[in-house]
């Protein structure tokens, strides 16, 4: 959302009082990717400033790519910080507005459409600040180029026709970094061509996913480049006009792909599952047969200028070079609120140069003006095509800012069924025009017309070559077959396998009964699901370039490889096999896996009447989205100071490593962080750690008790996650001196012996001993030290030695959040020493401002933890 244009865009945070953005500029959009194969992990964190004298309810909205998943919500307003948790849409609403009713600071996070999500926030306090982190990830996207891929980074929300809602004003100021973009890219063991910004000027770096190539000499980095991995880095003073756009070819990333996650940690009454996800290229080409090729061009007023100019472009190209085959036609409809054809008498002509050389004349013609209306467009076009033919490609060219989705949906659905009972295609492609174009809209027709989609951005619009290149990429699209899986095997036998459960979901199920449809919490009274739980269905087409299937499965695994049983045009049915790729324990696969099965069901939701079927339908989406932690049309991330959510409380002068958790741990006095820094760093100069300091460094910050059961959560760390795990404190009174006797509680001995290696005094660990403990077993032991810190300039060469020890110090704190969650009550004191001992380092040994010691210190933890998957 970090892009302000024209004025009519809703941009910044509103006063629910009168819908005005009012004294709530953004200060920073950061928007951190990581992309690993086809994988992408991304972090959108944005910071207002909340510049009035009064309490306020307010919100804003913010885009992200359409398929992906909000696995994260967290905002910290002033000096409070709360994870959100996910809940039943109405269950969240409820408890947000007792919140608000009560004078308690609320947070609220809804999904409004297929990439559009609105964040509210209740009871904000006056002249504070607010940062906003969310947390989604996402396959990435085909470019319909040969194994290439595009990524697209919304950084903005454009204008959508049939929004309510009133007219919105820009509010950001400009900055030193209004908007910082990074991308990490690490592809497996190939190398990565032709890597663009086709948006904007950024900076493409070879050979690195980080800036860890920043502090490198030219003979280091050529030692350590990798032709697999590349690092893109933007900053712009000024807010986006449009959306950050980056294309790369990777060879043989069209092949099949899977990778499959044994779920960790476990979630509470969960099975033991594994998440799949696959993905398929469709290389059959259709046999030339009749076919009736309509074009529907949005003329609508946003498509004045170049974008419809462009549009005209791409008709005249594709007319000029689509497959020819005797008796197959043409039509070309403009449309805004209402479709019209270009032709005399509004119904097809043959396709021969003749007819192409009038309809482009008459074409030309065309202006743009009025509002968009897709679904009374495309209902005109399907009642008006020739149903005779045995097959038809709608090509869709818009700059899709239309809003209704869902009932253009449906009339696909309908229309296209209906054609394949009459063994006829008929299959929706659309090409999106523009940096703002609704990538939402564009993906959900193509999802329903088994098609596909093509973009040109606005730098581009006056690129012939350009214009020439998409064009050709579309006509291959609409020439590769929809191939149709029959059968996937997933390489696991599943739980009690009942025969022909693969891909049943809910339709062997028991319904609810009556009795179950009470007011326990929707979500909460449906049957478990079938062993296997796959999307799309077995039956479903290919998309016409690629496919995602996904799955997550019950079961044993028994080999390394899922079987595809597939048909082609003309009953022709073959098998393929794919080795299983990355096997990684974690919750990201499962994430997506339970987004693409969400898809599936509100995507059948426009299509149910039944109430009964309706609720059960909602049901199931609620069940996935707050098992697996995820935003959808039916659940919403929500978190408030009365108790909802992972909360932690910040001094206005500590930083994230120093906070007051719920004021249970009172914070020092500068006085006695001072002591610690001159101990510690005038020792360290010379490698002694032998001072007793745990007076000076704990003083009047013994460990009070807690309020009473239930027991608090707390998030130890301000970072980015996805599916952020909660920690619960003890209840036991404990105080800083008690130390040795909780470090000494029951746990696993690589815990116990973690903790009594620490240093009593500084709270430090010696990265030997790290090495011995936290990553035994480990090909290489401790990671070289996380780019983040070893970026950092050096004063002296004593630094170099602070750096290791503040990154040993780092890497157990990830140990203790990613392997013993569940021990928290032995490791927090210890937890809490390792982090002072950080942020002090960083502050004081290192010479970082706290704002940018806590940057630095959020970057290296969210490294360390990575590496924790391999930790055993």
């Amino acid at each position: 959302m970090a892009y302000n244009g024209p004025t009519h865009r809703r941009q910044g945070i509103y006063w629910h009082g009168h819908w005005t953005p009012i004294e709530y500029p953004l200060l920073s959009s950061n928007y951190s990717y990581k992309v690993r194969d086809f994988v992408v992990e991304a972090t959108l964190t944005e910071t207002y400033q909340a510049q009035t004298n009064v309490e306020r309810n307010v919100s804003y909205l913010f885009e992200i790519p359409p398929e992906a998943s909000v696995t994260g919500f967290s905002a910290q307003i002033g000096d409070t910080r709360i994870e959100a948790i996910v809940d039943e849409k109405e269950e969240a609403n409820a408890k947000y507005e007792e919140a608000k009713a009560a004078g308690v600071q609320a947070w609220k996070l809804d999904k409004v459409q297929e990439e559009v999500f609105e964040i509210s926030l209740g009871n904000i306090a006056p002249n504070s600040s607010i940062m906003t982190r969310v947390t989604y990830a996402h396959l990435i996207s085909s470019d319909t180029i040969e194994d290439s891929v595009r990524l697209t980074i919304p950084c903005g929300l454009a204008p959508h026709a049939g929004r309510p809602g009133p007219a919105t004003y820009p509010t950001a100021p400009t900055g030193t970094a209004a908007v910082t973009i990074t991308v990490g890219i690490h592809v497996n063991s190939t190398r990565i061509l032709g890597l663009n910004c086709l948006s904007h000027q950024a900076t493409i770096n070879y050979g690195f996913s980080d800036n860890s190539f920043k502090s490198l000499s030219p003979a280091e980095m050529n030692k350590k480049f990798k032709d697999w991995k590349a690092y893109v880095e933007f900053k712009s003073k000024e807010f986006l006009r449009g959306n950050f756009v980056l294309v790369w070819a990777v060879q043989s990333m069209d092949a099949g792909r899977c990778v499959f996650e044994p779920l960790h940690p476990p979630i509470d009454g969960q099975a033991e599952t594994t998440a799949f996800a696959l993905t398929l290229v469709s290389n059959v080409m259709l046999d030339p047969e009749e076919h009736e090729y309509i074009f529907l061009v949005d003329r609508s007023g946003s498509m004045s200028g170049s974008r419809l100019q462009m549009a005209k472009d791409v008709v005249e190209m594709m007319l000029a070079n689509l497959p020819t085959k005797k008796r197959s036609s043409f039509n070309i409809y403009g449309f805004n609120t209402a479709a019209k054809s270009i032709l005399p008498n509004g119904r097809s002509v043959g396709y021969d140069k003749k007819n192409v050389f009038a309809a482009i004349n008459r074409l030309n013609t065309w202006d743009a003006w009025g509002g968009t209306d897709i679904n009374s467009a495309l209902t005109t076009v399907f009642n008006q095509r020739d149903a005779a033919k045995p097959r038809c490609s709608v090509v869709v060219i818009t700059d899709g800012l239309d809003w209704g989705v869902t009932a253009a949906m449906q009339t696909i659905q309908k229309h296209a069924t209906a054609a394949a009972e009459q063994g006829k295609l008929l299959r929706v492609f659309v090409m999106g025009l523009g940096d703002d174009v609704s990538r939402g809209m564009c993906e959900a027709l193509v999802r329903s017309g088994s098609g596909a989609t093509a973009y040109i951005s606005d730098s581009w619009m006056q690129d012939s070559d350009h214009c020439e290149l998409k064009a050709w990429t579309m006509i291959n699209s609409i020439n590769r077959a929809p191939i149709r899986v029959r059968f996937i095997g997933w390489g696991m036998t599943p739980a009690e396998s009942p025969p022909q459960a693969s891909g049943k979901n809910m339709a062997s199920r028991p319904r609810p009964d009556q009795s179950q449809l009470g007011p326990a919490a929707k979500g909460d009274n449906v049957p478990p699901p079938e062993a296997i739980q796959q999307a799309p269905l077995p039956g479903t087409m290919f998309w016409a370039v690629r496919s995602h299937w996904y799955a997550i499965i019950d079961g044993t695994y028994n080999t390394p490889k899922v079987k595809i049983e597939y048909e082609i045009p003309g009953g022709i049915i073959n098998t393929i096999e794919i080795r299983h790729g990355d096997n990684s324990p974690g919750r990201l696969v499962h994430s997506l896996a339970a987004r693409a099965l969400i898809q599936v069901l509100e995507d059948k939701a426009i299509s149910i009447t039944n109430a009964g079927q309706k609720y059960e339908n909602e049901a199931e989406i609620v069940r996935l989205g707050k098992t697996y932690s995820l935003a959808s049309t039916q659940t919403s991330f929500v978190a408030t100071m009365a108790g909802v959510g992972t909360q932690a409380k910040i001094t206005s002068n500590a930083p994230p490593g120093g906070r007051t958790r719920l004021s249970s741990v009172p914070q020092g006095d500068t006085a006695s962080d001072l002591n610690f820094v001159h101990a510690q760093f005038s020792v360290t100069a010379q490698m002694k750690l032998e001072m007793t300091m745990r007076n000076q460094v704990f003083r009047g910050e013994s460990l009070l008790p807690l309020p009473p059961s239930p027991p608090l959560k707390i998030t130890p760390l301000e970072m980015p996650r996805i599916g952020a795990m909660s920690l619960s404190l003890p209840l036991n009174d404990a105080s800083s001196s008690d130390a040795d006797s909780i470090a000494s509680n029951d746990g696993e001995d690589d815990l116990s012996d973690l903790i009594a290696a620490q240093d009593a005094t500084t709270g430090a660990f010696d990265p030997a001993v790290v090495e011995r403990i936290v990553f035994r077993g480990i090909a290489g032991g401790i990671p070289a030290v996380a780019a983040a810190i070893s970026a950092l300039e050096v004063r002296d060469d004593d630094d170099d030695d602070v750096k290791r020890q503040v990154w040993a110090a780092i890497c157990v704190i990830a140990f203790f959040e990613r392997r013993h969650a569940e021990d928290s009550g032995e490791w927090f004191v210890a937890n809490f020493k390792a982090e002072k001992f950080v942020m002090t380092s960083l502050r004081f040994g290192l010479g970082l401002d706290e704002g940018r010691a806590g940057e630095v210190f959020a970057e290296a933890l969210d490294e360390a933890g990575g590496f924790m998957v391999g930790v055993v």
